[in-house]
This record gives structure tokens, C-alpha cells and sequence, in this order.
């Protein structure tokens, strides 16, 4: 089993993000942009843990904006969104990580939690770990990756 923690618009509010690590102890991180240099500086401090990072509409950056990993047999595309419009609708991403023949697509961009599966695949954002909208809560997303089955989940970070 693989168990990935997954971050995504910091926004520089980079105090939470360790406290998620010790609290999860996790095979993976992924942060899915809006200050991409925050998961660096989280790479400095856990360099056992491999981070995959994509940037958002806030960085500047030359990684890729989007991203296919296979763990464990299945692929996950990885993005921050805005490239998709995922504040207008899902359609867009859905077509591209059908596209891509994914199992999981993850993003961001909206700061808000989303979990949902669609024809079989798994459509998930973990909301935002440091610029929640509207008074919300910071918040993260655990995804458990075990053969052929994945599992997602969102923890909320209290102060």
C-alpha cells in the first residue's frame, strides 16, 4: 500500500503542510500548486519523501502543469486546474484524464474540497492547506493506493 499526501494552493502559508506530514507519515507528497516553492522548501525538510509538484496559475515555474505517474499500477494525472477551467465546470478535466486513460485525476485551483468518481474515475481536490476561501478550513487530501483499488480522503488542519 501507498499512502500520499496530497497539498495543493499554499499560498505561502507553508505552517500547516509539516504538521500534516508528522500527523500522516506519508509514502508520497504531491502539492498541486499556488506557490510551488512551498513544496520545496517541504522537500528540504523531508528529503526521505519524494514530492511531485505541479504549478499553478501563481507560479512561475518550467515544470510540466501536468503530470502522469502510474503507482502501484494505477495512473494519476496530476494538475492545478486553472488550465482545465475548474472553476466554471469539470468537464474539461475529465476529458483530459480520460484522455490520458487515467484512473485519478487530482487538482486544485478552486479551494475547495472534491471528491468524486465519474464513470470509474476518481476526480479529487484536497481544497486549499493555506488560502481557504470564504472563512474556510485549511485542508488536505490522503490518497491510499493498494493493487488496483485507491482510496481519497480530506483532513481539516484546526489551529
Amino acid at each position: 500500500m501507498t499512502k500520499i499526501l496530497v497539498f495543493s494552493d499554499s499560498h505561502r502559508n507553508f505552517e500547516f503542510m509539516p504538521q500534516a506530514v508528522k500527523l500522516v507519515q506519508p509514502d508520497m507528497i504531491f502539492h498541486l500548486g499556488d506557490h510551488i516553492s512551498d513544496a520545496d522548501r517541504l522537500s528540504r525538510q523531508y528529503p526521505r519523501i519524494p514530492l511531485v509538484a505541479v504549478p499553478g496559475n501563481c507560479d512561475y515555474s518550467s515544470e510540466p502543469d501536468t503530470k502522469l505517474l502510474t503507482i502501484e499500477g494505477l495512473k494519476i494525472m496530476l494538475c492545478h486546474g486553472h488550465q482545465y477551467h475548474v472553476k466554471e465546470s469539470l468537464l474539461s478535466l475529465n476529458y483530459a484524464a480520460k484522455e490520458n486513460q487515467a484512473d485519478a485525476v487530482l487538482f486544485g485551483h478552486t479551494h475547495r474540497i472534491c471528491c468524486d468518481y465519474h464513470n470509474g474515475l476518481l476526480v479529487f481536490n484536497p481544497g486549499s492547506i493555506g488560502a481557504p476561501y470564504f472563512k474556510g478550513n485549511n485542508s488536505y487530501g490522503i490518497l491510499e493506493i493498494d493493487g488496483s483499488k485507491i482510496q481519497a480522503d480530506t483532513k481539516i488542519i484546526s489551529d
